[in-house]
């Protein structure tokens, strides 16, 4: 063949190739999620604005992306949360030494976690500006994509022409309320819902099994790091309420779960009876002491006066009877002597938030208070509600993301034994407790340390702390929760400055109520 006939040859294989490629990109060109928007579009590198990032999106095979490395990624971020089924990548003009061969589509709905969508080994492209397309396995929604490459066909540079992603939005369309939905994702998958435009305050709730996490936003879809409320225990158990136009609600997989949620309008201030009441079980394990017949006599109806008192409790840490519902059973025990035949005072079994309490109370110790207290029905009357008022605020408080354990001084364990007593308090079933401010660990000291210092800034700075610090708990997520960011969340003033005003307040006499 001569040199005119080898160079028609070429000509036409290079026109057949940019047809056929263009044939193929036109087949996805109305589905394609992506654009050359710059300020969508990071790179590991890339050959100034002539080889750049968004060469990669402009649907154009006759540019491209090219960095100096063999390897390297591009990432695209979608103004919400897209679930890719496949993508395709076109090779570049030239040197097909520098086209991918080992890469993985990735997602991550925060840019920094990313979590493998589909993986490709040993790939190949059979000529310039071929386009090919691959399927990904198990499609997730991610609000940030990329493609990872981790080594090309030997070059010293990397080069693309285009990447294109196809797919949908996991948005469910606005929905009337009230909604019930029971649903499953997979891990780092979301569900969303709305947006919602209505008068009242939205209540949205969780429940199931895996882990769950709970966001709301006004304005645009939440993500991890941008909301207006959040729920994020380690348990499907979630409750968030927010109010405003354009109101989202979005359940994020934190891993595997399988959940129904609840999303409503709150029209009315609900009365008591909306406040859902525990079942509440009434053990008298050694009916014939003397501190069992005290009980009897003096709280006649046991069951009832308990399940009224978790309603107290619920009322003083929440504002609507909704987020309260996860706390469903307590049971109530009065014994002589501990599961383990000893002595004793009163204790707790169950975890914190699981929705199952046991309080145990000793007879000998009711029985002791009443002589003590000059035979008074009120000594036995104020030690039940304190004890109730204290434990079952471990049934109903959030309990914050912290990266310490329950132990002294930890602020875990403060903020955990500090509310209750906080609670106790402020129902005046402390009346034998001062405050201490001389406690080294200040803040962190627990108990009535703790709570008495919480009780002070309720008295003297909000009446509804307890709520919002409450709250915080579950807002505050990512491990950001701490006693200052509390505190400055909802006072716009550090922890140490309001221990501070506290401590000079009852050094010099103030008195509070209680």
């Amino acid at each position: 063949m001569n040199q005119r006939h080898t160079n028609n040859a070429l000509k036409y294989t290079k026109l057949a190739c940019i047809i056929a490629a263009t044939l193929s990109i036109s087949a996805y060109a109305n589905t394609d999620l992506t654009s050359a928007n710059p300020n969508a579009i990071s790179a590991s590198g890339e050959n100034g604005t002539f080889e750049g990032r968004t060469k990669a999106f402009d649907n154009d095979q006759y540019s491209k992306w090219l960095t100096f490395s063999p390897s390297g990624w591009i990432s695209y971020q979608f103004d919400q949360p897209q679930r890719i089924t496949s993508y395709t990548l076109t090779s570049a003009n030239d040197a097909p030494s520098r086209d991918p061969q080992d890469w993985q589509l990735q997602g991550s709905s925060d840019g920094v976690n990313w979590y493998t969508l589909d993986t490709r080994n040993n790939q190949s492209f059979g000529a310039r500006y071929q386009t090919k397309q691959f399927n990904v396995p198990n499609p997730q929604a991610f609000q940030f994509v990329r493609l990872n490459v981790t080594a090309n066909h030997g070059a010293n540079i990397l080069q693309l022409a285009e990447v294109e992603m196809f797919g949908s939005s996991i948005v469910t369309p606005p929905n009337e309320l009230p909604i019930t939905q029971t649903n499953s994702l997979n891990a780092r998958q979301w569900q969303h819902f709305g947006p919602f435009n209505v008068a009242n305050k939205v209540i949205a709730t969780t429940s199931g099994s895996g882990d769950a996490d709970l966001y709301m936003r006004l304005g645009a879809q939440p993500t991890t790091q941008n909301f207006d409320c959040s729920s994020t225990s380690p348990t499907t158990t979630e409750s968030c309420n927010l109010q405003g136009n354009d109101l989202y609600v979005s359940v994020y997989a934190y891993s595997n779960t399988s959940y129904t949620v609840n999303i409503l309008e709150q029209t009315t201030t609900p009365p008591d009876g909306q406040w859902k009441k525990p079942q509440v079980d009434f053990v008298d394990v050694d009916p014939q002491t003397q501190g069992s017949i005290l009980f009897k006599r003096i709280i006649s109806d046991p069951s009832g006066h308990m399940a009224n008192r978790c309603v107290d409790v619920a009322k003083i840490l929440y504002s609507d009877p909704i987020e309260s519902n996860r706390f469903r059973n307590l049971r109530f025990e009065l014994r002589a002597k501990d599961h383990w035949g000893n002595e004793f005072v009163a204790y707790k079994m169950g975890e914190d938030g699981s929705g199952e309490m046991t309080i145990v109370v000793s007879t000998t110790h009711l029985a002791n208070l009443y002589r003590d207290n000059g035979n008074s029905d009120a000594a036995i009357r104020d030690e039940i509600d304190g004890i109730l008022f204290h434990e079952v605020t471990h049934g109903y408080n959030n309990s914050p993301l912290t990266r310490d354990s329950y132990g002294d001084g930890k602020a875990f364990w403060a903020y955990t034994e500090g509310l209750a007593d906080a609670v106790r308090i402020g129902e005046g079933f402390h009346k034998t407790r001062q405050p201490n401010v001389t406690d080294p660990k200040k803040w962190l000291g627990g108990y009535t340390t703790t709570g008495f210092f919480l009780h002070y800034v309720r008295v003297t700075h909000d009446p509804e702390f307890l709520y919002k610090f409450n709250k915080t708990a579950k807002d505050l997520g990512n491990y950001t929760w701490s006693f200052d960011s509390a505190f400055r969340s909802i006072l716009g003033r550090g922890v140490d400055d309001l221990w501070q005003e506290y401590a000079n307040f009852i050094n010099s006499g103030g008195q509070l109520p209680y």
